[in-house]
């Protein structure tokens, strides 16, 4: 089912099993390359970065990761993810290292999800090399995104784990991952 469908219904629980790893590592491209190497399952990705006045967007292809016109200073950033349709790495800045998380879904029990879709800002105005130039010229805005084809809007699929706290009973989401970015147009 495509995002754009998973916009326009009521949203689904969905059962799968998930692994979940914490990750830390020192902060160079060679250290984190070195991660999605162990742990990709599939060995295409999309890579997603923020810095303190932009984010970035590349892609994973066998292990490295690649922007549209140079590799990633990844000493600058606040925090970055690597993920598709099964996995994502998700780490973070923090105290002078790299921490975060590995999830990898599976055909299982144990974990319960939602999958929700939401639209980028902006409009394609360029689609070049699989890299698609949003520009949003109300807002002042331009990302520029990889997507496998052309399309006028564009839109993030995320998943939405759901648990139930020990103490209160209570459910809720818990954690979410990137799962891909596809053409949103309206048909």
């Amino acid at each position: 089912m495509s995002g754009l469908e998973i916009a326009t219904r009521n949203l689904e629980i969905k059962e799968c099993k998930s692994i979940f790893e914490k990750i830390s590592c020192e902060i160079s491209l060679p250290a984190v390359e070195k991660i999605i190497a162990e742990k990709f399952q599939q060995s295409r990705g999309i890579f997603a970065a923020w810095q303190i006045q932009n984010v970035v967007f590349g892609t994973v292809e066998n292990g490295k990761l690649k922007l549209k016109n140079s590799l990633p200073e990844i000493e600058n950033f606040l925090e970055c993810r690597i993920f598709n349709e099964v996995e994502e790495l998700h780490l973070k800045n923090i105290s002078a290292e790299l921490r975060g998380r590995y999830v990898r879904d599976e055909d299982g029990e144990g974990n319960f999800f939602v999958d929700s879709f939401s639209r980028f800002w902006g409009e394609c105005k360029n689609f070049e090399n699989n890299f698609a130039k949003l520009i949003d010229t109300d807002r002042k805005l331009c990302l520029e995104i990889p997507a496998e084809q052309s399309a006028k809007y564009f839109g993030l699929l995320t998943r939405n784990y759901i648990d139930a706290d020990k103490e209160t009973g209570l459910s809720g989401y818990v954690d979410y991952r990137f799962v891909k970015i596809e053409g949103a147009d309206i048909v």
